[in-house]
């Protein structure tokens, strides 16, 4: 590799890694922008795009293609099925794979008049030991009909890997977040519920104190279920204060 390809390679990992403190989708963006520019040799003749796996209505897997850029931008959100599709071809081989005119082998991909002259498929994961969160791709198209190239392969890998890391950490930032946003309204949720039955006893312990010695059988006895009810709504907010503690706990050690 030439010192100014070296060069372009890692300011486009540095552009990445800029994003990792915005939101995943800007990552993605930075992944597709990085792709065209070292691959596809530019926006002209190549487009890129991500694909994720997902469970499909059916119960099978199928990929949504969640970032796209070029002529195929106005694509985001169409899918394509698990088993018959270039990024499942992908998958199932566990490393990139080089298609030559992959529209006239995919319906989906003719169906937006495209012409692709080939496409680039890798992985979309941090590592090779990491399960793959979909693929990443590359393709060109007319006028300049660009075929890719051994190096364009280990750019395209490099590129993948280092924003899928990036996206992966900043997801879990993301999930880490809600998680405490949640916490915090289940505890304000829990708190104003819980003065409810606070007033109630501290206003029925009161009234005893007041009338410990005048005060009727009956009264003292309807002081004292009020008392009682509202302790029992105290520990049942406790209790679902303490499951959803645990929950989160839960759920940030498999974040971790």
């Amino acid at each position: 590799m030439s010192a100014s390809a070296e060069s372009r390679e890692n300011k486009a990992l540095q552009k990445i890694a800029a994003t990792s403190v915005a939101e995943p989708y800007a990552i993605l963006q930075g992944l597709l922008a990085a792709a065209v520019d070292l691959c596809g040799r530019g926006p002209d003749c190549s487009t890129a795009g991500v694909s994720f796996i997902e469970r499909a209505p059916d119960g099978g897997e199928q990929f949504r293609w969640v970032a796209m850029t070029g002529c195929v931008s106005d694509h985001i959100g169409v899918t394509s099925p698990r088993d018959f599709s270039h990024c499942g071809e992908c998958l199932d081989k566990g490393a990139p794979i080089l298609f030559s005119r992959p529209d006239l082998k995919y319906d989906y991909l003719s169906a937006g008049g495209i012409e692709f002259t080939e496409m680039l498929v890798v992985p979309f994961a941090p590592s090779l030991g990491h399960q793959p969160l979909g693929t990443a791709w590359v393709a060109s198209h007319p006028p300049r009909r660009y075929h890719f190239d051994g190096e364009d392969v280990r750019l395209m890998e490099s590129i993948a890997r280092f924003s899928a890391a990036a996206y992966s950490l900043a997801a879990a930032r993301d999930e880490a977040d809600e998680v405490k946003r949640h916490q915090q309204e289940i505890v304000a949720a829990t708190s104003r519920e819980m003065r409810t039955p606070l007033n109630t006893i501290a206003g029925s312990a009161y009234l005893l104190s007041l009338g410990a010695e005048s005060s009727s059988a009956t009264d003292r006895a309807a002081h004292l279920r009020r008392i009682d009810k509202s302790v029992e709504l105290l520990l049942a907010g406790v209790n679902g204060l303490a499951e959803s503690s645990a929950a989160s706990s839960t759920t940030r050690s498999h974040i971790a």
